[in-house]
């Protein structure tokens, strides 16, 4: 179980932390626009496609950097085959199997040969 986990694990961390950086950069950016607006070299309103692209310069490649760190880490915990399961070496449990064994295949010969004997009534 270990192994399947451990990598996803180091994706999803740095998924966060991409994202704790994307955060602190939006932070940043707002800051540097709003001085710029105080200072009046730069007014909101004509501006804004400007505004957004340095937004969108700056943030938006950790914000995918992360979504796709976080996929990542889903698909390669999901993606992974299950640990195949240990042979049971009790015993009694594989005595139980055994009798569980014979009774089925009872079962199905006594089916089997109800089966046998109805078509053999129909024919007559």
């Amino acid at each position: 179980m270990k192994k399947r986990i451990i990598p996803s694990v180091i994706l999803f961390v740095f998924a966060v932390l991409m994202a704790v950086y994307a955060v602190w950069t939006i932070f940043y950016c707002a800051d540097i626009v709003a001085q710029a607006i105080e200072a009046g070299s730069l007014e909101f309103k004509g501006f804004e496609y400007d505004i957004i692209s340095f937004y969108m310069s700056y943030v938006a490649q950790y914000v995918a950097y992360a979504l796709l760190l976080a996929a990542a880490g889903l698909i390669l915990l999901w993606a992974l085959p299950p640990e195949p399961c240990k042979p049971d070496t009790d015993a009694g449990a594989a005595a139980k199997n055994e009798e569980l064994d014979k009774e089925l295949d009872e079962f199905f010969s006594e089916a089997e040969s109800g089966e046998e004997r109805e078509e053999s009534s129909e024919e007559i």
